[in-house]
């Protein structure tokens, strides 16, 4: 299907939502945007494909968030999907679900390590026979490069095949690091018909704050943390440590005061702001060489962050959306005016959705589903599922349905059931006095996990030697 859907995004709901309370405000829309001849261009475009690493929606302006004018003014050229839900809550598993458009359990790389045939635990890496939607490009024509802040999407992962360049040599590197030679290559390649992968750790825990002394950002602080790499790092796995049977989550109460979450936030902002400056440098560098209306643009967060909101910092151990819910910003040449499309989508859909508007047939056996007809007004009611076997400490799964979201814990079969619209933060389980939606929301799961030949017993009561390497 070619890209003829650019005047019909406002059918797709792309109006800024009322607020509930009567009465409700008249929003004008958005001019449609010009048509663009995409039967004659589509074959003939770029794709640059950049991965914010740990970036949560409410850093972005459609978030509530000022910290991010850059991706905020891209986005108003842009479609924003508002909805995104990552299918899981760090590096690994998430990047390779959207390489992939497939579920974490069926693409298999949910880990760095995995158990080996000794007992003893080896790399994990993507098998050969499930496709990664760039290797595709590279068939059709596409020359694929990769600019990236390796740990978690490094090349032996998997993610590297046909890459004519893929840098992975520095881990948890940001875009102060990766952007430099991704626009080096542009000046040198701007002729040239390309696959562009970006990826930076800028707003990660495990990124340090490169511009400004931590203890600088909150001139009032007084306590004993200092914000750096390392005890971010211990702070981490101190959490972590409270997992001490199946069943049990990360938990770092008691360790941490208000005061020691404000000044970690705060660090975080900072970090993102930086971020949001590179991200200013490079599409500026991208406008400059003439490509910015020559290529599809992506921008996507792959999983977000936690602050204490349940209990803990960082990511991976839990399916809270402060993790799950992640900007995803797709720009089509041509299009003009800002678009919000707030229809539940998921990550794994961002690659469907570029090979649909470039006319390529996407691998067979994913998950994922192009959102074209999203554009177009149409409702998919896409599932929207999510897992987490991070480092072998928990196994959890998750679906969101109807605004209920339901988390099940696999190792001791207890379950967590949240309303979303008038609970978003996740602070009360609901899963005790409205029983009915658990177990219809339970049951599910358990079929999704049918689909993916999981037997849910199998993790009763596991205990497993947990990876140590993050």
């Amino acid at each position: 299907m070619r890209l003829a859907f650019l005047p019909l995004l406002l059918a797709a709901g792309c109006e800024t939502p009322a607020p509930p309370a009567p009465p409700a405000p008249v929003v004008a829309p958005a001019p449609p945007p010009p048509s663009f001849d995409y039967s004659a261009k589509a074959s003939s475009l770029n794709v640059i494909f950049i991965s914010m690493d740990a970036l949560r929606f409410d850093r972005t302006g459609a978030g509530g968030s000022k910290d991010m004018p850059n991706l905020d003014a891209f986005a108003k050229d842009a479609v924003f999907f508002t909805n995104t839900t990552s299918a899981a809550p760090w590096t690994v598993p998430s990047h390779m679900a959207m390489f992939t458009g497939r579920w974490p359990t069926l693409h298999g790389v949910t880990n760095k390590l995995k158990p080996g045939p000794e007992g003893d635990l080896v790399f994990q890496k993507l098998a050969d026979d499930i496709p990664l939607f760039p290797e595709k490009l590279v068939d059709a024509g596409w020359k694929a490069v990769a600019f990236t802040g390796g740990a978690g999407v490094q090349a032996k992962f998997g993610y590297g095949r046909k890459f004519e360049t893929y840098l992975d040599d520095k881990p948890f590197a940001g875009m102060d690091y990766s952007g430099p030679p991704a626009m080096a290559w542009l000046r040198e390649h701007s002729k040239e018909h390309f696959f562009m992968f970006l990826h930076g750790y800028d707003a990660h825990g495990q990124h340090p704050l490169t511009d400004q002394d931590p203890r600088v950002v909150v001139s009032d602080y007084k306590g004993p943390l200092d914000g750096g790499i390392e005890e971010q790092a211990k702070l981490r796995e101190q959490g972590l440590a409270a997992i001490k049977k199946p069943g049990d989550e990360a938990n770092l109460d008691g360790a941490v005061t208000a005061e020691d979450i404000r000044f970690l936030t705060a660090i975080y902002d900072a970090k993102v702001k930086a971020a949001d400056a590179r991200l200013g440098t490079f599409l500026d560098t991208v406008k400059e060489l003439g490509l910015y209306d020559s290529s599809i643009i992506v921008i996507v967060g792959d999983h977000g962050e936690e602050f204490m909101e349940h209990h803990y910092l960082d990511h991976g151990a839990t399916l809270c959306d402060h993790q799950l819910h992640v900007p995803m910003i797709i720009r089509f040449p041509g299009g003009e005016g800002h678009a919000q499309v707030a229809d539940a989508v998921r990550t794994i859909d961002v690659f469907p959705t570029i090979f649909d508007a470039l006319g390529v047939a996407p691998p067979d056996g994913i998950n994922g589903q192009s959102l074209i007809p999203v554009l177009q007004g149409k409702k998919l009611d896409l599932p929207i599922y999510s897992e987490s076997d991070y480092r072998l400490f928990v196994h959890l799964r998750s679906e969101k349905k109807d605004g209920k979201k339901l988390v099940l814990d696999l190792e001791d079969g207890q379950k967590k059931l949240f309303d979303l619209t008038a609970d978003p933060a996740e602070q009360t389980d609901l899963s005790a006095t409205d029983a009915r939606t658990t177990y219809e929301m339970e049951q599910g799961v358990r079929s999704w996990l049918q689909t993916m030949h999981t037997d849910p017993q199998q993790y009763l009561g596991v205990e497993q030697e947990h990876i140590k390497l993050f």
